[in-house]
């Protein structure tokens, strides 16, 4: 045996290795031993509880590109202005939709007077009044009620999918194009996006 190996051995007194046995490889992340792409994966991720307001944003009809950007939003990882301003402070933070107050998540989505307009016209289709809420505390609230395959509990969760994807869809056109939309357009617009949903669905 070599000196190497000799070393090796010292520093696993428990290891003794029978000579008589062929060697072979186990995967120890599997109970059988054997390799897997499957098992690779799983040994990889690690798993958290689910967050109060996972069916909030996954859930049947769901778009992906749309419930993403809500995925972001309720998480505060958006580059809204007040973000953008903790590293570049030459960067303004008034909110693009309205140049009345800093830009944060809560504002842009639910204080905003053009979100405001917005939401007060999906009102109706989501079943409850929109105004005089906090975002972090409608987000809470629905995320508790909005539960269940019901057609109209998908329906409120596709205006709230879709309503967040094209305010800020609009908020990132107006700062990198020239496109400065009403918002009975952009409403015009979620509206029409929920009903083809729907019908695709």
């Amino acid at each position: 045996m070599s000196i190497e190996l000799l070393e090796i051995k010292n520093h696993m007194p428990s290891y003794n290795p029978n000579s008589s046995l062929e060697d072979c490889i186990k995967w120890l992340p599997t109970l059988d031993g054997i390799y897997s792409i499957a098992s690779t994966m799983a040994s990889l991720k690690t798993s958290h509880p689910l967050v109060p307001w996972f069916e909030l944003v996954w859930y049947s009809h769901n778009i992906p590109r749309m419930s993403f950007i809500l995925w972001l939003a309720i998480r505060g990882r958006l580059s809204t202005l007040d973000r953008v301003h903790l590293y570049n402070p030459h960067v303004g933070t008034l909110c693009v939709l309205c140049s009345s107050s800093p830009e944060t998540h809560a504002y842009l989505f639910f204080e905003c007077v053009y979100s405001k307009v917005i939401w007060s016209h999906s009102k109706d289709i989501c079943g409850r009044p929109w105004n005089g809420h906090s975002w972090p505390r409608f987000i809470a609230w629905v995320a508790q009620c909005w539960r269940g395959k019901y057609p109209s509990i998908v329906v409120k969760k596709l205006c709230l999918t879709v309503a967040v994807y094209y305010i800020w869809r609009e908020r990132h056109s107006r700062i990198f194009g020239s496109s400065h939309k009403p918002s009975i357009v952009v409403t015009r617009s979620i509206i029409d996006t929920i009903h083809s949903s729907i019908s695709i669905g």
